[in-house]
Formats: C-alpha cells, sequence, structure tokens
C-alpha cells in the first residue's frame, strides 16, 4: 500500500495541497469536485469504524508543536455527510493535533465518495503515513477491506455480472496490503479474539500464532485463559499448549480445573501418604504464593496449627 499519494510531497504548504489532490485523485480514480478548504472543527466527525488508535502520548504532543510552528503540511481528508458536518477519512491524528494548539479550523480536502472508497482511503492512508501499526488495528483494517470486498463479490453475483477468478479476495488483498494471503487470513482470524486478549496482543505479550489458536475458542475460555495466564501469572502458554487446548475446546467446553491441567507445566499428580492432588487443584492456589517453596512451608506450617 506504499503508494505515491503522498509521495511528491516536498514543497510548502499550498504545493503540498495541489500534489494531495492530484496524487489522491490518480491512486483512488477519485471524479467530479475535489477541493481544498478550510473547516469548523467543531463540523468534523470521527469515522465510527476507525481502526486505529489516536493515543495522546509525546508522538501526539511533537506533531502539535510542528503544526504550530510550520503548519499543516498535509490537509486531512473528509467526505460530507450533510447538514454541515463531514467524516475524516484521514487525519484524526492531524485533527487532534490542531485541537492540541487551541486551533478551531483546519485545512481539508473534501472529496464524494461511497462507503467503500472511504473505507479504502482511510485504511491506505494511515498505513502510509503511520511508523508502526498494532496488530489489533492490522486485523480490523482487513476485516473492513474483506466485509467490503465481500459485499462488492455479492453484489456482482446478484447482477449476474460474475466473479472473474483473477478477482479472488484474497488476491486483491494480497496485493493492496503487499502480504501473503497466510497472513491476511491470520489476522482476520484475531479479529475473533476478547478485547482483553487484543490488548495483551498489542502489548507483545501473545505471539499472533497462539493468538490465532486461542482465537477459536469460546469467549469464556478465551477470558479464562487471559485471567490465568496475563492477570494471576500463574502458568506460561506456549504454541503447542494453545494447539492442545483449541483441540479440547472443539468437542467441549473446557472447564476451569482442566484447563488449570492443560496449562500446568508439570500435569502429573501429587502424593503425599496415599493422599493425591492433581496439578489442577494445586495449580489453582499458586498465586497465592510468592514461589513454590513459599506454598509448600505455608502448607506445612498449616498442618502444624491444624
Amino acid at each position: 500500500m506504499k503508494n505515491d499519494v503522498f509521495a511528491a510531497l516536498s514543497q510548502k504548504s499550498e504545493k503540498r495541497s495541489e500534489t494531495s489532490v492530484k496524487g489522491l485523485s490518480e491512486m483512488f480514480g477519485l471524479s467530479g469536485d475535489v477541493k481544498v478548504t478550510t473547516l469548523l472543527i467543531s463540523s468534523l466527525r470521527e469515522k465510527a469504524n476507525h481502526p486505529f488508535k489516536v493515543v495522546a502520548d509525546e508522538k501526539l504532543n511533537s506533531l502539535a508543536e510542528s503544526i504550530k510552528a510550520n503548519g499543516l503540511m498535509e490537509p486531512i481528508i473528509v467526505r460530507p455527510l450533510g447538514e454541515g458536518t463531514y467524516e475524516i477519512l484521514a487525519g484524526h491524528r492531524r485533527t487532534r493535533a490542531t485541537q492540541l494548539n487551541g486551533e478551531t479550523e483546519i485545512k481539508a480536502i473534501v472529496i464524494k465518495a461511497d462507503d467503500e472508497l472511504a473505507n479504502r482511503i482511510m485504511i491506505s492512508t494511515n498505513f502510509q503515513q503511520r511508523d508502526s501499526y498494532l496488530p489489533s488495528e492490522i486485523a480490523k483494517s482487513y476485516m473492513i477491506r474483506y466485509n467490503d470486498l465481500k459485499n462488492r463479490k455479492k453484489v456482482k453475483e446478484e447482477n449476474s455480472n460474475g466473479w472473474n477468478s483473477e478477482d479472488k479476495i484474497d488476491r486483491i488483498m494480497e496485493k493492496e496490503f503487499s502480504t501473503s494471503k497466510s497472513k491476511v487470513y491470520m489476522y482476520l482470524r484475531i479479529n475473533h479474539l476478547v478485547q482483553e486478549l487484543l490488548d495483551v496482543l498489542d502489548g507483545r505479550r501473545l505471539s499472533l500464532k497462539i493468538a490465532v489458536e486461542l482465537s477459536y475458542l469460546t469467549e469464556e475460555e478465551q477470558k479464562l485463559i487471559n485471567d490465568l495466564v496475563y492477570q494471576q501469572r500463574l502458568y506460561k502458554l506456549d504454541l503447542k499448549k494453545a494447539v492442545k487446548i483449541k483441540q479440547e475446546s472443539a468437542g467441549k467446553t473446557i472447564e476451569e480445573a482442566e484447563m488449570h491441567k492443560i496449562l500446568s507445566d508439570n500435569p502429573k499428580s501429587i502424593t503425599a501418604d496415599g493422599i493425591t492432588f492433581s496439578s489442577a487443584e494445586i495449580g489453582e492456589f499458586k498465586g497465592k504464593f510468592k514461589d513454590v517453596t513459599h506454598m509448600k512451608n505455608s502448607i506445612i506450617e498449616f498442618l502444624r496449627n491444624y
């Protein structure tokens, strides 16, 4: 998606605006009036399905300082909603940064676009302009594009125009996102994760491959894993365990005791004087102790005072 919408922008603000309009029109095949104007920030609405997070961090503050010193070098892109309001397609961070400076107006490129084109512009420009993306942002972007292509395919079939083999959805997405079909499907799958695990994935504490396996679990099972592995930190989760959990979940709902057993590093039972404790029973209380030695000493102390 590293096309030339903004690649040639190296002149002053006015020249940049002209080049932006030209590049935007060429890339997305826009027709009709495409103009640069100044809009009230109060008239702007964030795009409802915008998958990219606008974080109030040092980068946003630096962007605000740059805009204050040099002006807005790149206009935002909007489409009219009616009644004097506009939807932001590209430029959520620039809009927020401009607001931080106390400004009430912002330079914008106004275009007419249907929902699919609006989504394409939103996704494409964000991938071009940002230095990095969270896994959840990529996943949500892929899902938006996938659903748009699926709807386009449905319309073509209903109109009896057919759907050429060269226009397969996965091939289109491979080309547009410059990635492999397997990566496309992996990111589509993680849209099935509960928000808690998506946050863990974004925090780089969960690998993409493991996340894909967990995405097949029920919501209750996913939340249980999040609690045991990432909140209480009772266990470590690797790909082998994740695959086993997915296999077990396919035939039944995994209860908490069984989940402890699967996640435990030592699934064997513990026996003392003929009394057997399963790892699931013991594992449930691991979080109450600093380490295994502390746990052992606490049990012995309890038995002495019983």
